[in-house]
């Protein structure tokens, strides 16, 4: 089995604007009168509007897009931060806000209007450069990103920014000569010949066809072109610094090493349907745990726990089982030995809930995580079962999987 590393977290933290950008009203006052037991009240809401302060209005429409922000019920931020910006479009913190929660939710073309409106109103501020920089490398305008980048640095030194723009210089470097083809869902960037205009035709049908497959298995869609760049095994390796090891990756964009391939193989095709999964999933799921995200993924290859148990289940079920609460987070930092069975109890575990509860189950689940709800409790709430439960369910699942192995 190849493993491939999950995609480099892309959400973006937003940083609150001053209270001035906003008006002369502290919003955080104003969040009492909005807020009912525990949901923003849009009757509340409208009749701060009534009063005509635009300036009233859009502090609080901060405040409920902030809270809904803090409770991971993006879709909500963004609808309010949207309003904020209509009531008091001149302030450059709230034009911020917008970008950055646009690109969280995959709207980067949308995020870069109101990323530039920010540096017209503020051009030396740095939350105004940062945004811009980040808006302009999700679209792939890779110069006007390490520009914008390199201006917020010059204003404000920050460790994580720096290293976006040593990444942005390297892809810039590499991906400066490629060409960019965008058809349906899809935005392909390759270099120049390469590949072939039938191979090019080829892989849009095959992205499309798995676009809709991932569609209907999972409910959810991009909400955005799904970007992918193809490259050489060395370009691959000088843009992400992967090990060799690894497959493909997605950090916000698909990822992908062609190398001379004249056709698409089987595994090339398993590469596109696990890295468009991830697209799907960080489209409406910004805070996916780490397992159902690779589990979903190999799933979709399609990947099954048949033929690989036998290999790798005994080390698993013999004492390194590692709690599905514990692969929350990233695999970066784990052993190849130790991804490969991280990515193994993914799998399983996914592939139990499926065999156990259907597909519908994974649909709840992630709507349940969607909708900001804790990752143990979403899981609850769409099959009954809490991190123990399902940790013993998926070992004892790799169990028969190995005993099945055995009789075949």
């Amino acid at each position: 089995m190849k493993v491939r590393p999950p995609r480099q977290p892309s959400r973006i933290v937003v940083m609150a604007p001053p209270v001035a950008g906003v008006g002369d009203v502290d919003p955080a006052a104003l969040l009492p009168q909005i807020l009912v037991a525990g949901s923003i009240n849009e009757d509340a809401l409208a009749n701060i509007e009534k009063r005509g302060v635009p300036s009233l209005t859009a502090a609080a429409e901060f405040a409920a897009a902030r809270y809904e922000h803090e409770h991971n019920r993006e879709e909500q931020a963004l609808n309010h931060i949207q309003r904020a910006v209509a009531a008091n479009p001149k302030s450059a913190g709230l034009q911020i806000w917008c970008a950055t929660l646009m690109l969280n939710g995959g709207r980067a073309s949308d995020a870069v209007a109101h990323a530039e409106q920010a540096v017209r109103l503020e051009p030396e501020s740095a939350d105004a450069q940062r945004i811009l920089g980040q808006a302009y490398y999700q679209v792939g305008r890779l110069e006007d990103a390490v520009a914008a980048l390199e201006h917020s640095l010059r204003l404000s030194p920050d460790e994580s920014l720096r290293e976006l723009l040593e990444k942005a210089k390297r892809e810039a470097a590499v991906e400066g000569r490629f060409a960019e083809t965008a058809r349906g869902h899809f935005v392909l960037r390759y270099e120049g010949g390469k590949p072939a205009e039938a191979l090019s035709d080829d892989l849009f049908r095959t992205l499309e066809h798995d676009y809709d497959g991932i569609a209907a298995d999972l409910g959810i869609e991009p909400k955005a072109p799904v970007t992918v760049v193809f490259y050489s095994a060395q370009q691959f390796s000088d843009v992400t610094k992967s090990a060799g090891w690894v497959g493909a990756l997605n950090d916000g964009k698909m990822r992908i090493p062609l190398g001379e391939v004249a056709s698409i193989t089987p595994q090339l095709e398993s590469a596109l349907r696990h890295e468009l999964t991830h697209s799907f999933v960080h489209a409406a799921v910004p805070h996916c745990p780490t397992w159902l995200n690779e589990g979903l993924a190999q799933l979709e290859e399609p990947q099954s726990v048949d033929g690989l148990a036998s290999s790798l289940g005994p080390q698993v079920i013999t004492g390194e089982f590692v709690p599905l609460s514990q692969l929350e987070g990233s695999f970066q930092g784990m052993s190849y030995e130790q991804a490969q069975r991280a990515y193994l109890e993914s799998l399983s575990a996914v592939e139990y809930l499926r065999s156990a509860y259907g597909m519908e189950c994974l649909r709840h689940l992630l709507t349940h995580l969607a909708d900001g709800e804790q990752s143990e409790a979403a899981l609850h709430a769409s099959t009954g079962d809490w991190y123990d439960e399902l940790s013993g369910e998926t070992k004892a699942y790799i169990a028969k999987r190995i005993t099945a192995d055995a009789a075949r």
